[in-house]
């Protein structure tokens, strides 16, 4: 048998450790442990499947490329201890018991707590370096906690549990100070320990990065969401002399770490622009950094340097100075798939003001990116910006050609619609040109058209019948038969008994050939 894409095999680990609880994964190492996973084989690249002896026989599939599609014939409805055996016994498959051991172990999280068992005790303070004053520099403070903590990484080479009591060492350092000056300094502390936390990963080898980036990051997570929150926290009018020195030193700290061109942990442009943000207010501060970004594309020949990040930034900055313009040419300049997740908030926040001169520049520049490389990752959120245009602005019809023209990557979006906009005809149409049947578009949908505007599902019965015919089977001719009676119904609530008729010997003319489909119109009292 062979085995998954070592990327892939590490991801399913992640996420059944990120989806179900320890009970959960235990019970399913005792299933697995008892012999009761009957059978297990490997059916693509990314995809298992198994037997389970429960209080009855499950199946179960498993998709390591996109785990929501997992599945299990059990009654529990979720991600169940069924997938863990599975996944265990595959393990054994491979590599016996040992290798199952070794990934339950570490999907536990048994060696991450060994590790933290040794890395707990960290000192509060080593004492080999001076604690500065209340009034030192942010400088000084920076160099502190390096002498003092700036080791501390090596310790993680398992998880990032080295790393905890620091964060909280350092933030005890200051409980005394004034909340402005405090959150100043707590978010320096969690700049500094994301920093470990990124030479950390850099002593991974190869084939386990994938896994403890997805363990890093989900560690690190309350840490980078405290970060935003003190960064929303922030109020330019209240930063002056000491304080505008202290988030000029964040600033700088997160733009030096976000313009290295190298594979990193955390997304270091959303944590410079979250300063940017909310410092863009004070007129004076604004100006000199979209200066100093402007002085950074001088340096756009260094291959060191992060050209993608400058621009992003410079387009960010000109976004909040409501220089959209600008914006969009420094936009025009960046790795698209790459900052099309800083672009999509500002367009959404242009569609809340209703500037629709404004709106139409950003929608086209999106519209001409996407239509180049279509793909569902990129479509999703721009048909969800078309959406809201077209709902807010029915009487364009540049949102719809949009979304049209990004068919059939649209096509669920588009759907989704039409139907709430109540654009049936339309609605109906598409169905047609993608050629989909009644009964793929969900009973739901079917019973508002029936109510609505059944008038538009008899186009829709009609192409279906024609390719259930066309099968030339039996199994065919049954479901042709099936739904000619769903027909009748619409033509009768509609009024139309003349039309069903002249359809009806239409219908029974044309195919008088196929023997087995007069049987079955016969049997289903079509016709007598």
């Amino acid at each position: 048998m062979a085995s998954l894409d070592d990327k892939l095999h590490t991801a399913l680990e992640h996420s059944l450790g990120q989806h179900l609880n320890e009970e959960i994964i235990r019970r399913g190492w005792n299933y697995y442990r008892s012999g009761q996973v009957l059978n297990v084989k490997q059916a693509d690249e990314d995809t298992l499947y198994g037997a389970v002896q429960g209080s009855d026989v499950y199946s179960v599939l498993l998709d390591s490329d996109h785990f929501k599609y997992s599945k299990c014939t059990c009654p529990f409805n979720d991600y169940c201890k069924h997938m863990a055996a599975v996944y265990f016994a595959y393990c054994h498959s491979l590599d016996g018991e040992a290798a199952a051991k070794a990934a339950y172990d570490r999907i536990m999280g048994n060696d991450q707590k060994q590790q933290g068992t040794v890395t707990v005790s960290v000192p509060k303070f080593s004492g080999r370096h001076d604690q500065p004053s209340d009034d030192a520099s942010p400088e000084e403070w920076g160099r502190w906690m390096e002498d003092e903590y700036g080791e501390t990484w090596r310790s993680c080479r398992h998880s990032l549990h080295a790393l905890q009591p620091v964060l909280s060492a350092l933030k005890g350092t200051t409980k005394h100070w004034d909340k402005r000056s405090q959150r100043l300094h707590w978010m320096s502390v969690i700049l500094f320990v994301l920093d470990q936390a990124e030479q950390a990963i850099k002593t991974v080898d190869t084939f386990s990065r994938y896994y403890h980036e997805m363990s890093f990051l989900r560690m690190a997570e309350p840490w980078v969401e405290h970060y935003y929150t003190l960064a929303l926290e922030l109020e330019p009018s209240e930063a002056d002399g000491e304080l505008r020195h202290w988030i000029d030193y964040l600033a700088g700290y997160a733009k030096s770490k976000a313009m290295k061109n190298e594979q990193q942990l955390f997304d270091w442009t959303f944590i410079y622009l979250a300063i940017c943000e909310r410092m863009s207010t004070d007129a004076q501060w604004y100006t000199r950094e979209l200066d100093n970004m402007a002085k950074e594309e001088y340096r756009e020949a260094d291959e060191s340097v992060n050209v993608s990040f400058i621009h992003t930034a410079a387009a960010m900055l000109s976004f909040f100075g409501r220089d959209d313009e600008a914006a969009l040419a420094h936009f025009g300049k960046t790795d698209f798939q790459r900052s099309q997740k800083v672009i999509y908030p500002c367009v959404a926040q242009r569609l809340e003001e209703g500037d629709w001169t404004i709106i139409g520049s950003w929608m086209n520049f999106l519209y001409e990116h996407i239509s180049k490389v279509k793909n569902a990752r990129t479509i999703g959120p721009f048909m969800t910006l078309c959406r809201r245009a077209d709902t807010d602005q029915p009487d364009e019809p540049l949102w719809t050609r949009y979304m049209v023209e990004m068919l059939p990557h649209s096509y669920a979006d588009l759907s989704d619609h039409w139907l709430a906009v109540k654009k049936y005809d339309e609605w109906a149409d598409l169905q047609l040109l993608i050629g989909m049947k009644p009964d793929d578009l969900g009973v739901q949908n079917i019973r508002e058209m029936t109510k609505a505007a059944p008038h538009v599902l008899i186009p829709l019965y009609h192409q279906s019948i024609e390719e259930s015919i066309n099968s030339r089977n039996r199994q065919g001719y049954r479901l042709a038969v099936k739904e000619l009676k769903k027909l009748e119904k619409l033509y009768n609530a509609g009024k139309h008994a003349d039309k069903w008729e002249r359809y009806i010997e239409g219908i029974v003319s044309k195919y008088q050939r196929l023997r087995a489909f007069q049987e079955e119109l016969w049997k289903g009292k079509i016709v007598t």
